[in-house]
Parts: C-alpha cells; sequence; structure tokens
C-alpha cells in the first residue's frame, strides 16, 4: 500500500478536489470574518457552513480558522488560501462579463487601474477616442495609488495597471511606455514665480506640499531631493494631484507636480514654474500585468493609444536638469 502522508501533494491529489461551492462558501467566511454573517449572505444555515468548512479543512490538512476573543480570524493555512479564492472569484467575475458582453453582440470588458496622475489627465481624453472608435468594448476604470494599483494586479482583481512608480516583481510583467517630469510649481503671486531658478539648497527653507505617504511621486521627489542633500520640510499632506494643484492655485504654498497634471496652468499663467539648478526629477510610466494574465479583447489597442501618447511626454525638453 502506497505511504500517503498528511499534507503531502500525493494525499491531496488522491481526495476529489474541493468545489466551487465550498471555496465560496469558504470566501464568504474569510471575507465576513463570521461564520453567521457569511451563511446570511449565502442562504445557508450555520451547521451548513461549518459542514463546508471542515470538508476544505479535510482536504487541505489543516485547520483554515480560528476563533479568538468570539472573533474568526484565518490560520496562516486560511491566509494562503484566501489570496487564490480572491484571484478565482474575481476571474470568473470577469468571465461573466465577457460572456455576457459576447451576448449583447459586444467585444469584452476592459477593467484596468490606474495611478492618479495618469487617471486623471493622461486618460480621459485617450478613453473618449477608444470609446469611439470600439463602441462595443465596456470600459472599467479604477484609479488608486500606485502601491494599490500594483496589490490589486497582483491579486488578480485588475488584469492590467497604469503606475507612475518604479516597479518590481517576479510575477508581474513591466513594460516602460514614457517619461513624464516633476516640476515645482507655485502660485503667480509667490516670491519664488520672479526666480529665473533657484538652488537646491534653498528648498530647505520651503515648506512643501506634499502627497500621502504610499503615492508614487512622493516618493520620488523625496528621494531625488535626499540625493541633493536637501530635506525640504512638509506643509500639509493632500491626496491627489488634483488636490495638491487646487492648493497651490489657492497660493497655500508649493508643490512637485507631474508637468502632465499642471500643463494648462501652466500656459494659462495660472501657475509658474520653478526650475531648481541641476534637479531633474522624472517619472516613468509603466503598463504592469501578471505573466500569466489573458489579455482581453480591447486591451491591446487601447494600449497603443496609451504608448502613443505618453511617449510623446518625452518630447518636452523644458527640464531642469538643463538650467545652470
Amino acid at each position: 500500500m502506497d505511504d500517503v502522508r498528511p499534507g503531502s501533494l500525493t494525499g491531496l491529489g488522491a481526495q476529489a478536489a474541493p468545489s466551487l461551492y465550498y471555496l465560496r462558501t469558504f470566501h464568504a467566511v474569510a471575507t465576513e470574518r463570521s461564520f453567521t454573517r457569511a451563511g446570511r449572505s449565502l442562504d445557508l444555515s450555520q451547521p451548513a457552513v461549518s459542514a463546508h468548512i471542515r470538508t476544505l479543512e479535510r482536504y487541505y490538512r489543516g485547520r483554515l480558522f480560528e476563533t479568538r476573543q468570539r472573533r474568526v480570524h484565518l490560520t496562516p493555512e486560511g491566509e494562503t488560501l484566501f489570496t487564490y479564492t480572491v484571484r478565482v472569484f474575481n476571474l470568473l467575475e470577469e468571465a461573466a462579463h465577457s460572456v455576457a458582453a459576447t451576448q449583447r453582440a459586444e467585444r469584452g470588458l476592459l477593467r484596468l487601474g490606474a495611478s492618479p496622475g495618469i487617471g486623471a489627465y493622461l486618460l480621459p481624453r485617450l478613453l473618449g477616442i477608444f470609446k469611439h472608435d470600439h463602441p462595443g468594448v465596456e470600459i472599467a476604470l479604477a484609479i488608486g495609488t500606485s502601491v494599490d494599483i500594483v496589490a490589486d494586479v497582483l491579486a488578480d482583481r485588475l488584469p492590467i495597471g497604469l503606475v507612475e512608480a518604479p516597479v518590481s516583481h517576479r510575477d508581474l510583467t513591466v513594460e516602460p511606455i514614457g517619461e513624464d517630469a516633476m516640476v515645482l510649481v507655485v502660485s503667480p503671486d509667490h516670491p519664488l514665480a520672479r526666480r529665473s531658478h533657484v538652488d537646491p539648497s534653498e528648498l530647505a527653507d520651503v515648506p512643501l506640499l506634499r502627497r500621502e505617504t504610499g503615492s508614487g511621486t512622493r516618493t520620488l521627489v523625496d528621494s531625488a531631493l535626499q540625493e541633493a542633500g536637501v530635506s525640504q520640510p512638509t506643509l500639509m499632506e493632500l491626496g491627489s494631484p488634483e488636490a495638491l494643484k487646487q492648493a497651490v492655485l489657492g497660493g497655500i504654498g508649493v508643490a512637485w507636480l507631474p508637468r502632465l497634471s499642471v500643463a494648462r496652468e501652466l500656459a494659462a499663467n495660472d501657475l509658474v514654474r520653478v526650475p531648481v539648478a541641476g534637479l531633474s526629477v522624472r517619472r516613468i510610466l509603466s503598463v504592469i500585468r501578471r505573466h500569466d494574465t489573458h489579455v482581453v479583447s480591447g486591451a491591446e489597442p487601447f494600449l497603443d493609444l496609451v504608448r502613443t501618447a505618453a511617449g510623446a511626454l518625452e518630447d518636452d525638453g523644458d527640464v531642469d536638469r538643463n538650467v545652470p
């Protein structure tokens, strides 16, 4: 007789794989952190929920949940399984959308995520062009920090992400598609607006409006300032490029902002760019996806539009590195 050890791959393979029905029960308990609430959401009795979880625990040879202080918590085994059920049910939802779109004689669902600068200032015009040329493709755009978008792509909550920060992960394909300069901007009546340029050392006395912790652009700017030997104090933290821009327009302070996000205001002289001698801060714009993610219909034509628009940003030769 074969020696089948508990927890071995052979032991698992000897049993029938758990059905999606049981995995959905597990996913509901893990999400709700409650057997009772999970049962209500699935229209199951609590004994039925418990039976499903016991079946899974027998299959995986380990406990998936533990109760501490009357609260349900995932065990390490449960945490591992939960990462996969998140992916499974997100993929099933995407499949349902795609099948429904096909039944309506459309050509699929394009889901993607973008960090705030790209989502607010680069994509809207491109989405309009794409929708005009591909009226049958549904579009769903989620906007979050680069950190959030990377996490969503890794978890298969999003098939494609567009981010403004350096990304490196063994499960991701990262395609750089362009660069955008980060520029220091002030209101026209700010004392720095009359300067042809400033030295980096002068920034130590200029409190800065900053993005929130976790923002890719904040990390990029702070790293560049640190390399230049400058510790620029924080005046205020705001959660989006638009909030920063409006604060600068209101005369509250100064901020480093993506050139893409302030191009109109600079052209209209509503904002003034302050060149910083010898300091060039540029961010890489990238498309990210999991290595094993299927590219849905409509994605590549849209990404071609994004690549062209992002590549055109590099043609802007007005960068601070040219300031003597």
